[in-house]
């Protein structure tokens, strides 16, 4: 199923979720180092699996209530669990045991319950299948394990990549999941794999957010207030509701068979601060009236270096296309008091351009394309009506992966003090994709790590893609 919008062809189900990670495939390397604690533990589950892990299981204080929520179809198109790694230094000061971690979270759950609940499929009398989430108190996960190498000393070492610090997820799974990995320098990598049809990013730093507001003690800042767990993301638009402004948009079945899978890898390339002003003015229209971003800029030198080492994907006669991930509340110009929406608000857009126009242009007017793309798109109008067809789609083909996809997380704090849990803020985030042709840039105090995934036998050309390689270090 495709959505079209002002001849744009928007691959919806992958595009709004390109944070999305399958994990049930990922092989997880054997964890190493027990670290049981001798704090008596008020948990329910407290469970040694292994000599080398201690894993438990958080629930809150209080009896699940056994409420419903019907899921929303923006929800269930994003099945799978986001996945995002925190490095902390050591610290004197912050957690330092499986149970501090978990006291807190308890607090958190105790307030939010339906983080420690599931998410079911349902059918009603008409045989309509759909999916709930239900406050049953299954709990969420903690894992401690220990790495036998220091951080960041070998980023090549497979203890130290992305996927082992990730929890390998699948359907039964509960809906939160946190796996510590404690590195012999003592580096502290929180790797969180939260359901995707739980929350988008910006839900998941909100409840981060939260959970480490209660774990360093801090009553000045607003707890995390969650006024409706209801999924009705139209409910705080304007009603625009597939009136006038819906007839730009089409929907047309297209089934295809699903890519044949090919072995991915990722590649990490970090912008400095230095590199970034470079980047921007190479990319600054002379046209007083025209503007980028920074992000435009990073998006228009990755994009081209990604297509470049894919260039055997592309068609004569085909236009190449970027689909980009923003935060619907931004673009939604929602109502007072319900900016915070619990749930899944990604709202895309695409930006297209000919195979000559992107490869052999400018990279100023790479980026260019970018901005009026996104204002094109992402007005209140559009937004609105992309929501309201996911309301009312009744039937969706399978189009595999979009060409390329971009997904900036440069707005949240992944390394600000709002993440500190009493110990320090992050020192590093990073997170892990396994859908190739995506793009995630990643906030770092010193400038943006951006993860490129792209089929083993093309990752070598990009060590040698000159033009990104200007602006950004392989990592």
């Amino acid at each position: 199923m495709l959505y079209r919008c002002t001849g744009i062809t928007l691959e919806i189900a992958l595009l709004i979720g390109i944070s999305y990670v399958d994990l049930r495939n990922c092989a997880m390397e054997e964890p190493y180092c027990d670290w049981a604690s001798p704090k008596a533990c008020r948990h329910r589950h407290l469970t040694m699996t292994s000599q080398s892990t201690v894993q438990m299981t958080i629930k809150p204080d209080r009896p699940p209530s056994g409420s419903r929520i019907p899921l929303h179809a923006i929800d269930r198109a994003l099945a799978g669990f986001l996945p995002l790694n925190l490095f902390f230094k050591p610290s004197s000061t912050g957690p330092t045991q499986l149970q501090d971690f978990a006291t807190s979270l308890q607090d958190v759950l105790d307030r939010l319950p339906l983080i420690a609940g599931s998410i079911y499929d349902v059918e009603d009398a008409h045989g309509v299948k759909s999916k709930e989430l239900i406050d049953d108190g299954r709990g969420a996960d903690l894992i401690r394990v220990d790495s036998p190498v220091a951080w960041p000393d070998s980023f090549d070492h497979p203890d130290v990549s992305p996927r082992p610090l990730i929890v390998n997820c699948d359907d039964d799974q509960p809906l939160l999941m946190v796996k510590f990995t404690k590195f012999t320098c003592g580096t502290l990598a929180m790797g969180i794999s939260i359901s995707h049809m739980l929350v988008d990013l910006a839900s998941c730093v909100d409840l981060i957010k939260e959970w480490a507001r209660v774990s360093r003690g801090d009553s000045k800042s607003d707890p995390l207030a969650i006024s409706s767990w209801e999924r009705h993301p139209l409910a705080p638009c304007s009603p625009y509701w597939l009136e006038d402004s819906a007839k730009d948009w089409r929907l047309t079945d297209t089934a295809t068979s699903p890519p044949r899978p090919r072995a991915l890898m990722m590649s990490n390339f970090f912008f400095t601060w230095e590199s970034l002003r470079k980047l921007k003015d190479i990319c600054t229209p002379t046209d007083p009236n025209e503007w980028v971003s920074t992000g435009d800029c990073v998006a228009a030198v990755v994009w081209r270096a990604i297509v470049v080492a894919r260039k055997a994907l592309l068609k004569p006669g085909r236009d190449v296309h970027l689909s980009v991930a923003a935060d619907g509340r931004r673009h939604a110009k929602m109502e007072p008091g319900v900016s915070k929406y619990f749930g899944n608000l990604v709202t895309p857009f695409a930006v297209a351009l000919s195979p000559s126009s992107l490869l052999e242009g400018s990279l100023a007017s790479v980026a260019l394309a970018c901005r009026p793309a996104l204002i094109e798109q992402l007005t209140e109008a559009t937004c609105a009506n992309l929501l309201a067809l996911f309301d009312n789609v009744k039937r969706r083909a399978n189009t595999g992966p979009p060409e390329s996809a971009v997904s900036s997380w440069t707005k949240y704090p992944l390394v600000g003090d709002a993440l500190d849990f009493g110990g320090g803020a992050p020192c590093w985030a990073s997170t892990l994709q396994t859908h190739a042709g995506v793009i995630v840039v990643v906030p770092q105090k010193d400038g943006y790590l951006a993860s490129l995934t792209i089929e083993a036998e093309w990752e070598s050309s990009l060590h040698t893609a000159d033009e990104l390689l200007m602006y950004a270090k392989r990592m």
